[in-house]
């Protein structure tokens, strides 16, 4: 071991980033880390949260910048562990959470001779994931580039940036300060133009039936206050972003004004004359041939922080660049007040409203997704934040569970399964006075099991309730939609992963575990495993495979 008497570039990372008062990294660490590592004992007021899996490392980072806003470090092992680590970092940039990925690169002589662990560009894997991939060339560039990574990661439109430490500059002297975050974080919220902003004032004062859209960018914003003060004015219904591109709750789900989920069969929507999108991607496709997205002759308004979003899918009439809050803020300052008009009732499709009590269970038939979606609400309250990744279970979710505020139910619209794991418990450290439930499926188990070494190592309170209905039932789903042999048979290949004992499993990795078979017990069992890492394992029906996309 090379002792160091002075600072190296290793240190001068660590003192950049405790300069942006970043305190903790999420790591998944090879040979290439050690330079970063043992600066950190000379640092002992940065925390090491080691984790056995790359995508667990990016997820936990995601989940924490979804809690706190604030920008997050990922550090991989070179580009074998930044190919594990990329579909989560897919859901970070989607969710534009300002996640700084570092990644421990072979010293430059190995990297030039194709080395071991090394490819010719390691950057140009990550690149169509972040705002900008860079390798720091010297040791003393270095506090710069990760103070340019954490200035463009926190800048709006805020996501993740990709740098990488050869080894052996993190090993070398340092002698490059580190520049001051003041003079290099960018917090300023971009203002609508004020002529596009009276064109949709104009639209919106002529409008007899408008529908607001909140979606994920209104939550990050914190915009809910504003956009459910701009519904009143105009006598808008309010609904949650798609559900290809739901993220986050963002208004109330008991709201007066809240009906349900965007699709163009709800009530609500069928009868708009005007949508106004605001932080919504509009649309995200999922399959072809699926008809109209928006109602006919109804006028369409986008509103994005990026303008790479507005009009990407969906023609609009009018278009806003700018943080929700300043768009909504700026519309009530151009309407006038309007005679009060009672709020719609809301739909059933997609909303939060009290649900028919399920009929007496019988023996023997398996639990439905619907009953447990209702047992989670009964333990769910304004201090929980659910964390869902559970593609078939999502649409009984969100009918049954309340929403209260943008922290109620958190997703990813990446459709990178075991994501849920790791942003629960990230999410956990960055929120520590909420309590965080976890609702999985079973295949999403498979993809991040890791993750429960990490809650038990650092006794991270997350409680993880895993809905096993022993399939793939998205994959089933899709073959039925497909209509082919598969559906005419009922034999579904790619379906059965049936045969884990899931609790068996967390109990391995050290957590409080049950597997109950009847969703009444549900309630009960979250009570008495909360404050404690722990999971709780429901059997359901293996052929409820949730409604058509």
């Amino acid at each position: 071991m090379t002792d160091h008497p002075d600072r190296t570039a290793a240190d001068a990372v660590l003192e950049t980033l405790l300069a942006w008062d970043i305190r903790r990294v999420f790591i998944c660490p090879g040979s290439t880390e050690a330079a970063f590592l043992d600066a950190t004992l000379r640092h002992p007021e940065f925390e090491v949260v080691l984790t056995t899996h790359e995508s667990v490392t990016v997820a936990m980072a995601d989940g924490y910048t979804r809690a706190t806003g604030e920008p997050a470090v990922a550090y991989l092992h070179t580009h074998l562990g930044l190919a594990n680590g990329l579909a989560h970092l897919d859901a970070a940039r989607l969710a534009h959470s300002p996640v700084v990925v570092l990644t421990g690169l072979k010293p430059f002589p190995i990297q030039a001779h194709g080395g071991f662990t090394t490819l010719p560009s390691t950057g140009d894997l990550a690149r169509p994931f972040v705002k900008r991939a860079w390798q720091s060339p010297t040791a003393d560039t270095i506090p710069e580039d990760l103070t340019q990574a954490l200035r463009l990661a926190t800048a709006e439109p805020s996501g993740p940036v990709w740098l990488g430490l050869a080894q052996d500059l993190m090993d070398a002297p340092c002698t490059a300060p580190v520049p001051p975050p003041a003079r290099h974080r960018v917090t300023a919220r971009t203002a609508p133009d004020p002529d596009r902003l009276q064109a949709v004032a104009d639209l919106l004062s002529q409008a007899r039936t408008p529908v607001i859209v909140a979606g994920a960018e209104a939550g990050r914003h914190g915009a809910t206050a504003d956009v459910l003060a701009l519904a009143e004015r105009i006598g808008a219904a309010v609904c949650h972003e798609d559900r290809t591109g739901f993220e986050r709750s963002v208004v109330p789900t008991d709201h007066p004004r809240f009906a349900g989920s965007y699709t163009p069969g709800n009530p609500a929507v069928a009868g708009s004359d005007l949508l106004l999108f605001l932080g919504c991607r509009c649309f995200v496709e999922f399959e072809t041939g699926r008809g109209a997205t928006v109602p006919p002759g109804a006028a369409v308004v986008q509103t994005h922080t990026d303008p790479a979003e507005l009009a990407r899918v969906q023609g609009v009439d009018e278009a806003l660049v700018g943080d929700e809050s300043l768009i909504a803020r700026g519309l009530l300052a151009l309407l006038p007040e309007r005679p009060a008009t009672p709020a719609r009732p809301a739909p059933a499709a997609g909303t939060a409203q009290p649900q028919p009590v399920p009929p007496p269970r019988r023996e023997g038939r398996p639990a439905t997704v619907a009953e447990v979606a209702a047992a989670l609400a009964e333990v769910v309250d304004s201090r929980t934040t659910v964390v869902e990744d559970a593609t078939t279970s999502e649409v009984a979710l969100l009918k049954a569970l309340p929403q209260t505020s943008p922290h109620s139910f958190l997703t990813s619209s990446s459709g990178s399964l075991g994501w849920g794991l790791g942003a629960a418990l990230g999410y956990q450290l960055g929120a520590p006075d909420r309590r965080v439930v976890a609702v999985l499926g079973d295949g999403v188990f498979q993809f991040g099991p890791q993750a429960l070494w990490v809650a038990a190592r650092y006794r991270i309170p997350v409680t993880f309730v895993v809905v096993n209905n022993g399939s793939y039932a998205a994959v089933a789903a899709a073959l039925r939609r497909y209509g082919g042999l598969a559906e005419r048979t009922g034999d579904y290949p790619g379906k059965d992963i049936s045969g884990v004992d899931i609790a068996a499993v967390a109990r391995g990795f050290g957590l409080d575990a049950r597997r109950l078979h009847d969703p009444a017990e549900i309630p009960a069992a979250v009570r008495q495993l909360s404050g404690r890492p722990a999971l709780i394992e429901i059997l359901t029906d293996p052929d409820d495979l949730g409604p058509a996309r």
